[in-house]
């Protein structure tokens, strides 16, 4: 089959998708994730001709992390989205084994998409390229080619993920990189046009010793003189209540000293997600928020994820974050558009007390706010019930530690999740829950855990009980909307 044949083919199994009910009991209703093949890295986030563009790297032919393609949806409210389309294929002599992660940017009336191609030669050598697209109104786009053909020297070829940012009317990339002593780090470059880059060096950090390798870095403007630093490091060492997943997502808030191509003054790294997967974030800015969305998942632990084997997919995106910046500390809340997802309010509880709370829901693609007065608690466990199978949350106020525990369901990934959490009078908590997807933010985003879970059952409980009464200042719960593929 010619690749013209294979490329109409995968177009039209997506329209037969969308035409028909899948009833996998695991597929998300409001995630974006894709009907087969495997998802991973989000692409390209942008807001452009009136529209928020969501590019992500996406496998079509299975679920392996090979063959890397960009696929593309679009949406201005969140609820309707453009049918998932590829725009970017491995098929040049810069990318034929992959084309990787990179950004976007507003330029006039085109959206430049910068992305890394991925070129292996028989010995399995690698070589990166980072690479510039033009992408127009219409939906047409140009492969323009390499602008940055090799890494410097002193670097390995693990050197990816470009991402532009302007400061004082100059355009910068940054990108992430492995030195040649296998230590992780990220490189500035910067161009008057966009188009022609020169290589200002290495940004200046306290970690000289953090990981084996940066990747996905973004630098976010947070306030008039502070930068973020978001990457995902790789080879962390894990601790009790740090570093528990395989890698890391984070950031470090500084001064950004682009003479000196420095971060000063910047902050410890913190985790953006304390769940079991969430990884390679993306940031853009519009309307004045910093925007992240990150993937669902988390490298070289495929075998915790069954719907490979039982319907053929892997991964969503994490629904759009607004990060917001306290205290050297970035808060995050939901896109306020998500509340087009909302259909109907289910539950709407003030001050109740109760010796042991359980309701009973419906479906599992719910919003959930609750707030806890825990002033004579010392625990609080909420339990996600399916049938004989459980998750639990668990906050300890005397240690100051929130727990999650998948370790009594039976399918995909188990284990324990634990952090640090402070909170006094009350326990705040915001709940996205999807078929096999939670997102949670605790005390108004301070904290944020995200995960997969594979029930068995469609039956669905949450269960909150208590060393003491449990007093509900508030609970609402909203039934949500499936998004929808035009």
């Amino acid at each position: 089959m010619t690749n013209e044949k294979v490329y109409h083919k995968i177009k039209e199994d997506l329209d037969s998708y969308y035409q028909n009910k899948d009833s996998n009991i695991w597929r998300n209703k409001s995630h974006i994730e894709m009907p087969f093949g495997l998802v991973n890295d989000p692409n390209g986030l942008s807001y452009y001709n009136g529209k928020y563009h969501i590019f992500y790297q996406w496998n079509p032919f299975g679920c392996e992390h090979k063959t890397k393609h960009w696929g593309l949806v679009k949406t201005a409210d969140f609820v309707n989205f453009s049918k998932p389309e590829i725009i970017l294929k491995p098929e040049d002599w810069f990318d034929k084994n992959g084309c990787y992660s990179g950004g976007a940017y507003v330029k006039g009336d085109t959206l430049k998409l910068f992305y890394t191609g991925n070129v292996k030669d028989e010995n399995n050598n690698r070589e990166s390229y980072q690479c510039i697209v033009d992408y127009h109104k219409d939906g047409s786009f140009k492969k323009k080619g390499p602008v940055i053909p090799k890494q410097p020297e002193g670097y390995t070829a693990h050197f990816r993920d470009p991402m532009i940012f302007v400061q004082d009317g100059t355009y910068y990339m940054i990108l992430g990189v492995q030195r040649d002593n296998l230590t992780g780090a990220a490189l500035i470059y910067k161009s008057d046009d966009i188009e022609k880059w020169e290589f200002l060096g290495e940004l200046k950090t306290d970690k000289e010793n953090f990981g084996f390798m940066w990747e996905c870095p973004n630098l976010v403007k947070v306030s008039k003189d502070k930068y973020a630093l978001l990457f995902s490091p790789q080879g962390l060492e894990a601790e009790e209540f740090k570093n528990q997943n395989i890698y890391q997502s984070g950031y470090m808030i500084g001064e950004l000293d682009l003479n000196n191509v420095e971060l000063k003054k910047h902050t410890e790294f913190k985790e953006l997600d304390m769940g079991f997967d969430f990884y390679a974030p993306q940031v853009f800015t519009h309307d004045g928020q910093n925007i992240m969305i990150g993937w669902v998942g988390m490298p070289d632990k495929d075998s915790e994820y069954p719907s490979a084997q039982n319907g053929g997919w892997m991964f969503p995106l994490t629904l759009p974050r607004v990060l917001e910046y306290k205290n050297d500390v970035l808060y995050q809340k939901p896109l306020e558009k998500l509340e087009n997802l909302r259909e109907t309010k289910i539950v709407d509880i003030k001050d109740k007390v109760e010796n042991n709370y359980e309701i009973k829901l419906d479906n599992r693609n719910v919003e959930i706010k609750l707030n806890l007065n825990i002033e004579q608690n010392n625990c609080i466990n909420l339990k996600f019930k399916f049938n004989d199978e459980y998750i639990s949350l668990t906050y300890d106020k005397l240690s100051e530690v929130c727990t999650i525990d998948r370790n009594n369901m039976e399918l995909g990934g188990r284990g324990i999740r634990k952090f640090k959490l402070k909170a006094e009078k009350s326990l705040d908590l915001h709940m996205f829950i999807d078929n096999s997807v939670m997102e949670i933010y605790y005390e108004y985003g301070l904290e944020t855990t995200t995960f997969m879970y594979f029930p068995k059952s469609d039956d669905f409980k949450i269960e909150i009980q208590s060393d003491n009464n449990i007093n509900i200042n508030k609970l609402c719960i909203w039934n949500l909307r499936g998004v929808r593929y035009e």
